[in-house]
């Protein structure tokens, strides 16, 4: 046995010992009643942002959705298989999640892989990169002018803007669409600063995150 395996085994016996001794009556009443969960995020499979730990929450708070560069596809019916958009509906339609939250961060390596595919065509023949290009409309403006920032910096800028983009995809779903404008349903934009451990929230009015004290 690998002892990335025994790590994991380990953390397993840890849980069972510490934590769900403790609220295995939670586990109970989860199981009994279903999950209600008040939120479904949108959120990347990065290994280094994890929502439940960011934002403290226990089984059943958060139904999440991940994938690479936490982006949302536009609306669409017919062939294929549609995981994002299966999960959305299910979340919506068939639990009631009255809030989507869509989560970035900054540093995210699938927007970094789509901008090197800018600066280098050949790459475009993968699974990210055709994946990514949900986010081009979206990052056009930010790297026209975020030309004279650090390369680390265009990738951040490039993060919060899809997040933006990511909304506007969201919103092509009709059971969305019509929740949203009945109120029903709240949408919120938040990215998550890597290296400063802070969590920025999107304003509309002024069209950009500002940090959340």
């Amino acid at each position: 046995m690998s002892a990335e395996i025994e790590s994991l085994i380990n953390g397993y016996h840890l849980f069972r010992k510490k934590y769900f001794s403790k609220y295995n009556k939670h586990y109970e009443r989860l199981v009994k009643y279903g999950q209600k969960p008040k939120f479904l995020v949108v959120a990347c499979s990065d290994s280094r942002v994890d929502p439940a730990l960011l934002l403290s929450c226990e089984p059943g708070d958060l139904f999440v959705v991940r994938n690479v560069a936490n982006l949302i596809p536009l609306y669409e019916i017919g062939g294929g298989y549609h995981s994002t958009s299966a999960a959305l509906e299910f979340g919506i339609c068939s639990l009631g999640i009255k809030n989507i939250l869509i989560l970035g961060h900054t540093q995210c390596g699938g927007v970094a892989n789509m901008l090197e595919t800018k600066k280098r065509p050949m790459l475009k023949e993968s699974f990210i990169a055709k994946w990514m290009e949900l986010a081009n409309m979206a990052c056009s403006d930010a790297i026209n002018s975020c030309n004279h920032l650090s390369k680390e910096e265009q990738v951040d800028q490039c993060c919060r803007y899809a997040v933006v983009g990511s909304l506007k995809n969201l919103l092509t779903f009709p059971w969305i669409l019509d929740r949203v404008n009945s109120s029903a349903l709240e949408i919120h934009l938040w990215n998550f600063d890597l290296k400063r451990g802070i969590l920025e929230v999107y304003n509309k009015e002024q069209d950009k995150f500002l940090h959340l004290f």
